[in-house]
């Protein structure tokens, strides 16, 4: 019976993959033909966008983070990890729908990103991608899932005595244990600079070999880095989000592409979220003293606020989600299923 039940959802979004866009979907304009359309619409439509994160670099002096400061300038991160920038997630979306990166395997000095919007085709090549992400072509070539080069000595043992971690743990290490300013330094990892989907309190083996990595002064290529990890979370499944929100608007302002049509969100402050908002076990990176029972007050009431933001943008995500749907069965002259009733309790 379920066998039935998938086969029949696969038929229906085969059916679908026929038709072309809506005349009155928002983004229609991006699209010259059914398929893309349809590419867009199934696996990258329902992908939400891994909020991103901006850094002030005040609040590492505030902190005393100096050792964090002096790796951020001798990567040459300091630019990337302050862009600020309102960003749009559907056009995002479209842009990752035919997002091409490819590289020199050759000589492996140079890469190429192409996307298309409508009738348009876009290349960022090496020296246009450095100069819209703040980065450089310098340092060593790693990505993640490489192995670490035998120079740089990597002993997991020792990375996990280095950062406080529990080695036992496997490849998944909780934070917790790890100082403020490497718990900081891993927030930047996850979120800003090789931003992911999940498990954001979570120091995974590629993780601890990089921080280890920064720790011990080496010094990666960042632009291939990143340009890697932009392909990769491009082909993720339909339930991995979409990175890189700052820099695609950068790329979207350098060819001059109208973002009016576009609905834009404000950029969000890594000092926003230093309460740990997000996740468990970032941490507050003060020494904050015992609350007291007006500070968990005002924690309950700021748990509270935040419930209720997430649920509201869970609530329009939803009726995104329904309005794409009227569109199709529109242009289909097809009936509207009808809705069930909520159960009662």
């Amino acid at each position: 019976m379920g066998r039935t039940k998938t086969t029949s959802k696969r038929a229906r979004r085969d059916e679908v993959a026929m038709e072309g866009p809506p005349q009155n979907h928002p983004m229609d304009k991006f699209f010259t033909n059914k398929v893309d359309f349809n590419n867009y619409i199934i696996n990258f439509g329902p992908r939400r966008e891994i909020t991103p994160r901006y850094l002030d670099m005040n609040l590492l002096t505030s902190q005393n983070f100096n050792n964090l400061s002096r790796i951020l300038v001798d990567q040459d991160l300091v630019e990337f990890v302050k862009i600020r920038e309102k960003f749009y997630p559907d056009l995002v979306g479209i842009a990752n729908s035919s997002l091409i990166v490819e590289f020199d395997e050759i000589v492996k000095t140079s890469f190429t990103m192409k996307f298309s919007l409508g009738t348009h085709n876009y290349e960022v090549n090496v020296g246009t991608f450095c100069e819209l992400s703040g980065l450089n072509w310098h340092g060593t070539l790693f990505k993640s899932g490489d192995k670490p080069p035998e120079a740089w000595n990597f002993d997991k043992n020792e990375a996990c005595q280095f950062f406080n971690l529990d080695p036992n743990c496997g490849r998944k290490m909780p934070t917790k244990p790890m100082s403020d300013e490497h718990r900081l330094l891993h927030y930047l990892l996850v979120w800003v600079i090789l931003p992911r989907s999940n498990n954001h309190g979570i120091v995974m083996h590629d993780d601890l070999v990089i921080m280890r990595a920064l720790y011990s002064g080496v010094k990666l290529n960042w632009s291939y880095f990143i340009a890697h990890r932009m392909g990769k979370l491009k082909d993720g499944p339909t339930i991995a989000g979409l990175g890189y929100m700052f820099l695609w608007t950068r790329i979207f302002k350098h060819f001059n592409i109208d973002l009016s049509i576009a609905k834009e969100q404000r950029p969000q402050q890594v000092e926003e979220e230093h309460q740990g908002q997000d996740q468990e076990h970032i941490g507050s990176f003060h020494n904050a003293p015992q609350p007291s029972m007006l500070d968990l007050m005002q924690e309950l009431q700021r748990i509270n606020t935040n419930m209720t933001t997430s649920f509201a943008r869970i609530d329009r995500r939803f009726q995104r989600y329904d309005t794409q749907v009227k569109g199709i069965y529109e242009h289909l002259g097809l009936p509207l299923p009808p809705q069930e009733d909520e159960d009662e309790d």
